[in-house]
């Protein structure tokens, strides 16, 4: 879906972890929907502060990304992240290509995916689904989706 040279590149900066390290990191609740630390990632810095804002005031720990590769780079440093929330449309690898190897490299993490503008073919026939609410988006229903 995305460039090859792409994910072999992070496929190959990306540190192994034991499998104990990944078992631990899945007693932190995570996998039964207890979300504590969220990353956004949005490519208009100004959306992406608005989201860490209103989930800050929800008692969330956010940090933001403003690409799709600044993402996976920040994944990479913070292994206490729960959630990526992410828009869909952005430039470069888009938001349906980092929830791909999000998937595949961080997979205890939660995604949910927004966006203003989808194409419809983008959606479907896809081998994984992801979370999803439209822009312009209410708080609730993203913690909703989050804890879900």
């Amino acid at each position: 879906m995305f460039g090859t040279q792409q994910v072999r590149w992070f496929s190959n900066a990306i540190p192994r972890r034991a499998a104990g390290a990944q078992a631990n990191a899945d007693d932190t609740g995570a996998a039964a929907g207890l979300v504590r630390k969220v990353l956004v990632v949005d490519d208009e810095a100004d959306l992406g502060d608005l989201a860490e804002a209103l989930l800050t005031s929800r008692g969330l720990d956010v940090v933001v990304a403003n690409s799709a590769m600044e993402a996976l780079h920040l994944l990479q440093q913070y292994d206490d992240i729960d959630a990526v929330f992410s828009d869909v449309m952005m430039p470069g690898m888009n938001g349906l290509q980092l929830a791909d190897a999000v998937s595949e490299f961080f997979p205890r993490i939660k995604i949910v995916l927004t966006s203003g503008f989808t194409v419809p073919s983008m959606l479907a026939d896809r081998e994984r689904s992801y979370l999803f609410t439209a822009k312009p988006y209410r708080i609730e229903t993203i913690m909703k989706l989050l804890r879900s």
